[in-house]
C-alpha cells in the first residue's frame, strides 16, 4: 500500500519539522511493505499544479493575508480528492471558522504520533480513491482518471491527447507509454499511432468512430472486423450491467 502526502506551510523551520517528523514515519512502515511519498511547499502557487496527485495535504499559512482556510478552500474549488488538514499555529482555524466539512484541524506544534495518525488517513483515503495517470508534458503534468482520456494519437516527438471537457494535452513520450498504462477492456488501438477509449465513441460508420468531442476517427478496412467486435462486445457488457 502507498500514499501520497503534501505539507503546504510558509513557515520554513515549521515546514522543516513536518519533513522530519514525517520522514520519521515513512521509515517506521517500510518494514510492512507501505511506501509513503511526500513533498513540501512553501506557496499556494506551487503546489496546485500538483493538487491531483495527493491523498492528503497538510496546510498552514500564516504569512500573508491569506490563511490556511483560504488556501484550503481554493484547493477544493480547484478540485481534489484527498483529505485536507489545517495546522494552527498564529491562526486558531476552530475558533475563526468552526468545523468544516471534509477538513480535519490540528495544533501545533505536531508531535510523531499526530504524522502516524496523518499517514494513516492518506493510507485509508488512497485505498478508495480512484487512480489517475500522471501525465508528463515539456512543462507541465497533468493528473486525470482514464476515462476522462477520449483518445491518443502518436505524434512522433510528442502524443496528443483529446481530454474530456474540450481539454487537450501534449504528452511528453510516445504512444506506447500511455497505452501500457491504460485498461486493454476500454481502451483499443484502431491504428499503429492512435489509441480510442470505446466508451468515449459517439457513433460508428463505415470505416470510421466519432467521438464525443466531434473529431472523426477512421480505421483500417483491414482491421474492421477486430475493431468493431471489440466495440460491440463493450456495448454488450454496458448493457447487460445496467439491467
Amino acid at each position: 500500500m502507498s500514499a501520497f502526502i503534501a505539507i503546504l506551510d510558509d513557515n520554513p523551520a515549521d515546514r522543516k519539522q513536518s519533513e522530519r517528523l514525517l520522514s520519521r514515519e515513512r521509515d517506521a512502515r517500510i518494514p510492512s511493505g507501505e511506501v509513503i511519498y511526500y513533498d513540501s511547499y512553501g506557496s499556494e502557487e506551487a503546489l496546485l499544479p500538483h493538487r491531483l496527485r495527493y491523498d492528503l495535504i497538510l496546510i498552514d499559512i500564516t504569512g500573508s493575508t491569506r490563511d490556511g482556510m483560504m488556501a484550503a478552500t481554493d484547493l477544493m474549488h480547484q478540485g481534489i480528492d484527498c483529505q485536507l488538514v489545517l495546522a494552527s499555529s498564529k491562526v486558531d482555524y476552530a475558533a475563526k471558522y468552526g468545523s468544516s466539512e471534509g477538513i480535519l484541524i490540528l495544533k501545533k506544534p505536531l508531535l510523531q504520533k499526530d504524522f502516524k495518525t496523518l499517514v494513516d488517513q492518506a493510507v485509508r483515503h488512497h485505498a478508495i480513491k480512484p487512480p489517475r495517470l500522471e501525465l508528463r508534458g515539456e512543462k507541465e503534468t497533468a493528473y486525470v482518471l482514464p476515462d476522462e482520456i477520449l483518445y491518443a494519437r502518436d505524434k512522433g516527438y510528442y502524443t496528443l491527447i483529446a481530454l474530456s471537457g474540450n481539454r487537450s494535452f501534449h504528452l511528453a513520450d510516445r504512444l506506447s507509454a500511455l497505452a501500457s498504462q491504460l485498461n486493454d477492456s476500454g481502451f483499443l488501438y484502431t491504428d499503429k499511432k492512435t489509441v480510442i477509449n470505446l466508451n468515449a465513441v459517439a457513433s460508428y460508420k463505415g470505416n470510421s468512430f466519432k467521438m464525443d468531442d466531434g473529431a472523426v476517427l477512421r480505421f483500417s478496412i483491414l482491421r474492421k472486423h477486430a475493431i468493431l467486435k471489440a466495440y460491440k462486445a463493450l456495448a454488450q457488457r454496458k448493457v447487460k450491467s445496467v439491467l
